[in-house]
């Protein structure tokens, strides 16, 4: 059905149609190469950027955190303090709180690194209990999770943080303070660093318009802020198997219908762990809006482009248009197409051709109306030389019998093969017989002249009998043997010799008439064939024309009639038709 509607269509909208799916076609890969590259690079470089936002970041948390690991380090290898706990029993608590708070303030004396730090001493029961002190005894902390994890580690820090769920939260390191000499743990030293302050760099960092950098540490997330992107990660299982596979690349979840780019980075040997989270729809937005306005350009483009195809198709199509009105009087009026009107291009060649085309058709109406007339002019003719065949039939039958009964044998042979001779040339009124009966027309003809000439001349055949069944246009060889007969043998008394041969060469059937008689010019009488028939001559003088051109109408161009002279003397006429096979009977003798 489709295909119907498009076979239908004019060839303007053909044409239009062509352009348009040609456009759009290239709109579409141009667009679609142009969106993808784009896409492309603006997510590589949103992933550079992002990468080194994190690294910056990261950079700056490990910074501090070397700066926290120093404060402690330098706690552990502060002499004084180790020779004074290095005493079994304290010869003066507050003495030695004193010392070693002197000490540890020395250390860094303006918390610029840590809020607070604090040195819980084993064996010294004997300290008073002070909260506000920068020394205490580990009686106190003992049964906390993160004094049992400092111990476990002996000597290698310990990250946590302590209740991440306000700005006053705060990040607990720790580590054990060792006796260096005889290894043994004298107590532990605790860092508390405000969450605020620690992350406060993070607070300033966006990814996008809602991407954040923020920590996350044994499954809680610090997000002392407030911000309402994280808190949208908070108890989210899936979110947290992100945060703890074993995979360093970015991640895609989807979290309450909404998709998130997570990516995650473990600060030094600790449990804390970097997170950097983003929408997904956020990061793409731009990615959209560059392809909705490819795609509102790409439209404006197609239909601006069918706009001018409109008017450029229109412009094309005109001269088919013109032609085909001419074309459509064809009937009427044949008109051609004017001279001021043909153009240059292939449209003028083909409005040339047509002009040419009407004058062929008009030449040709003027031959086939002079042809009929002339065909009509010779069944005139030719009617007139018919005899009423009954009529001649009975008469010559009765001139067969009376000479029969006077005994007259040479005039019953004469008219019994008259009248064989004139039943070939009728033919029942077809214009074809076969190669059998003309040459039986040719037997009974002959046998007449013989009598006529008495026996100046003899016949033979040549014949191959696979072509006796073949088609032939009735009296073609007959003038030949005529044209012998009377103009070859008229200065021989006798031993005149007609040599009829019939054979196939190349799909082409040839018939030749040969005869030893005085000759003649044949390349005249080529010549005389080659001319146009008179037809206001009377019938006999184009016998032979006549001959050849019924074999060229009947046949085609390649086949006719052609003579030459024999290298003995003599003429040969020579029939070229095709071969052709038919049902004809034979006629009745």
């Amino acid at each position: 059905m489709h295909l119907r509607v498009f076979r239908n269509m004019s060839f303007r909208a053909k044409l239009l149609l062509t352009y348009i799916i040609v456009i759009i076609l290239c709109m579409v890969v141009f667009g679609v190469t142009v969106f993808h590259s784009f896409s492309r690079h603006f997510k590589e470089s949103i992933s550079d950027n992002t990468s080194q936002v994190t690294a910056l970041a990261v950079n700056n948390m490990v910074n501090s955190m070397n700066s926290i690991e120093q404060v402690l380090g330098s706690v552990q290898a502060n002499t004084s303090i180790s020779k004074i706990l290095s005493n079994p029993i304290a010869i003066s608590p507050y003495e030695e709180i004193a010392s070693i708070e002197n000490e540890m303030r020395a250390i860094d004396p303006l918390r610029t690194t840590v809020s607070r730090l604090t040195l819980y001493v084993a064996n010294r029961d004997s300290y008073p209990i002070s909260f506000d002190s920068f020394v205490s005894q580990t009686s106190l902390v003992e049964n906390e999770s993160w004094y049992k994890s400092a111990l476990a580690l002996k000597g290698n820090i310990y990250w946590g943080i302590m209740d991440s769920s306000d700005s006053s939260s705060s990040l607990c390191v720790a580590r054990a303070f060792i006796d260096t000499r005889t290894h043994d743990i004298l107590g532990v030293i605790r860092a508390d660093i405000n969450l605020s302050l620690f992350t406060r760099d993070l607070s300033q960092i966006s990814l996008g318009h809602t991407g954040k950098l923020f920590l996350v540490c044994e499954n809680h997330i610090v997000n002392t802020w407030k911000d309402s992107y994280i808190n949208g990660f908070v108890n989210e299982q899936e979110f947290l198997k992100a945060v703890y596979n074993n995979t360093t690349e970015p991640q895609l979840i989807k979290i309450n219908g909404i998709k998130h780019i997570i990516s995650k980075q473990q600060l030094k040997d600790s449990p804390i762990i970097l997170v950097s989270a983003s929408n997904y729809n956020d990061m793409t937005s731009d990615t959209r809006l560059v392809g909705i306005s490819i795609l509102i350009t790409g439209i404006i483009a197609v239909v601006s482009v069918m706009l001018i195809m409109f008017f450029l198709t229109s412009w094309l199509t005109a001269p088919i248009k013109r032609l085909i009105t001419y074309m459509q009087q064809f009937k009427s009026e044949r008109k051609r197409v004017p001279d001021e009107l043909i153009t240059n291009d292939d449209m003028g060649k083909l409005s040339i051709t047509y002009n040419s085309l009407l004058d062929t058709i008009d030449s040709l109406i003027t031959d086939v109306q002079e042809l009929f007339q002339k065909q009509k002019l010779f069944e005139l003719k030719a009617l007139q030389a018919q005899i009423n065949p009954h009529f001649l039939y009975n008469t010559l039958d009765s001139i067969n019998w009376m000479a029969r009964a006077h005994h007259a044998r040479d005039i019953s042979k004469m008219v019994s093969a008259l009248g064989t001779f004139f039943r070939h040339s009728l033919n029942k009124g077809n214009e074809y017989t076969t190669i059998e009966n003309e040459l039986k027309q040719i037997e009974s003809y002959t046998d007449i002249q013989k009598i006529r000439y008495d026996e100046k001349f003899d016949i033979i055949f040549d014949i191959d009998n696979n072509l006796l069944s073949c088609t032939i246009i009735k009296l073609t060889v007959q003038p030949l043997v005529e044209n012998s007969i009377l103009h070859g043998f008229e200065e021989i008394e006798e031993g005149g010799l007609i040599h009829i041969r019939v054979f196939e060469k190349e799909s082409y059937i040839y018939i030749e008439v040969a005869d030893n008689g005085c000759g003649t010019d044949t390349d005249e009488l080529n010549n005389a064939l080659a001319k146009e028939i008179d037809y206001n001559e009377p019938i006999e003088k184009y016998g032979l024309s006549n001959v050849n051109l019924r074999i060229k109408l009947y046949f085609d161009e390649s086949c006719g009639l052609s003579f030459k002279t024999n290298e003995k003397g003599g003429v040969t006429a020579i029939i070229k038709i095709k071969r052709m096979e038919h049902e004809y009977k034979a006629i009745d003798l």
